[in-house]
């Protein structure tokens, strides 16, 4: 049976830029209020005394006690959510430094909270304060969270609006965010057997995400186990052909292996899906040469508009990123793949809304699986459907007349 059609879903609107503005205006220059003396001193009055007696003592003013000194009112909730709110327009903004030190502030001010101190981590690392992310990430508070054992309903990415879940002093998210960024800020930091270690959660987190697996792929390798590594590539590209950087790394190890034309096939199929992507391109040219040596392994994770779905790269704009539009996406063509024989009838209705992100040419470039199951979306089907993706067309969105890329949810339908 044919799939039902797919739609774009907007993503929730808010107020426009001026809000983000004021509140952003208000936390940098809300003035500091300095306490002053109510009361001057009472003038001594002049002496009366005759010539040549002695005067008399002047008169000590009475002075009222001071009044004990009281610590200062806890912040209401109103008031933490309201900075709270501020940090997370800053975000938006893509202020991550100064939401940064928005976040250290209301820190302070609320019990200790697992949410918030991912978001710190994660816009220390997006301004290069890659130590304190570390500290953060491998932290006793961080280190419960990923060991949290929590509900399928969990398993979800935070909303746009999601400064609630920092103050309220227990972790509502999801531990797969812990185990990818420690892999990134590993990988930055150069120590690749801990991003390894990390990769491998963070896969076992969202198994069916090519994403996942092309990180574990490129850490192993780093880390030696080259042997992980050639498996994660070719489990990355197959899952997810719509990445051109899993392409490419299947390509170099067939090269490594000695087969050449398979090579060449991936890092076509790679340059095919990003005709920017230097790298691809020059192994292309590069293989056919006799005796010349493979490339070495990529110290990227992610490569141009790509890097946007890594958590630690200041690329924009994130998931969790409100982002206003003058005008949105919209759909041009946008078809599913018919279902073959080999999986009608073996697999439950599937219903989803797919987060993708729409370029400046009206192109579907990039896609974040929600959690799923083989179960509830069988491998097979999702590498059909991202297969698709490269046909599926869009109006861009557009700012002041400018084409923008923005994410826009795409509903999934299929009946078997």
């Amino acid at each position: 049976m044919t799939p039902a059609a797919a739609s774009v879903r907007p993503r929730p609107g808010r107020a426009g830029p001026a809000l983000a503005v004021a509140l952003v205006a208000r936390l940098l220059s809300e003035p500091a209020h300095a306490t002053a003396s109510s009361s001057a001193p009472a003038p001594i009055a002049p002496s009366t005394a005759r010539p040549g007696t002695a005067p008399k003592a002047a008169a000590t003013p009475h002075r009222a006690p001071a009044a004990a000194t009281r610590a200062p009112a806890p912040p209401s909730r109103k008031t933490v959510l309201q900075r709270a709110a501020e940090a997370r327009s800053l975000e938006d903004l893509g202020a991550y430094g100064q939401a940064a030190s928005a976040l250290r502030e209301l820190r302070g001010r609320v019990a200790p909270d697992a949410d918030l101190e991912i978001a710190l981590a994660l816009d220390e690392a997006r301004t290069g304060q890659l130590d304190s992310a570390a500290t953060r990430l491998w932290g006793p508070l961080l280190s419960r969270a990923l060991a949290d054992t929590m509900p399928l309903a969990r398993r979800h990415t935070y909303g746009w609006q999601r400064e609630g879940v920092w103050t309220n002093g227990r972790f509502d998210g999801w531990h797969w965010y812990v185990a990818r960024a420690r892999a990134e800020v590993a990988a930055r930091r150069g120590r690749w057997a801990e991003a390894r270690d990390a990769a491998s959660e963070a896969v076992a987190a969202r198994a069916l995400s090519g994403q996942e697996w092309l990180i574990l792929a490129l850490c192993a390798g780093h880390a030696g186990d080259l042997d992980v590594a050639e498996r994660s590539a070719r489990r990355a590209a197959w899952l997810d052909p719509t990445l051109p950087e899993a392409q490419y790394l299947a390509g170099l190890f067939d090269w490594r292996a000695g087969r050449r034309a398979a090579a060449r096939e991936s890092f076509r199929a790679a340059v095919a899906l990003d005709s920017s992507y230097r790298e691809p391109a020059l192994a292309l040219v590069r293989a056919l040469l006799p005796g010349a040596a493979p490339d070495s392994l990529p110290g990227r994770l992610l490569t141009g508009v790509r890097a946007v779905a890594l958590l630690t790269s200041p690329a924009r704009p994130k998931l969790d990123e409100f982002v206003q539009m003058d005008t949105p996406a919209t759909i041009l063509q946008q078809d599913l793949p018919a279902l073959p024989d080999s999986l009608k009838g073996r697999f439950k209705p599937v219903q989803m809304y797919l987060p993708i992100m729409v370029d400046e040419r009206g192109r579907a470039v990039l896609q974040e699986l929600p959690y799923s199951t083989p179960e509830q979306f069988p491998e097979a089907l999702e590498r059909l459907t991202l297969l698709s993706m490269s046909g599926w067309r869009y109006t861009p969105a557009t700012r002041h007349g400018v084409p923008q890329r923005v994410w826009a949810n795409v509903q999934i339908l299929y009946n078997p």
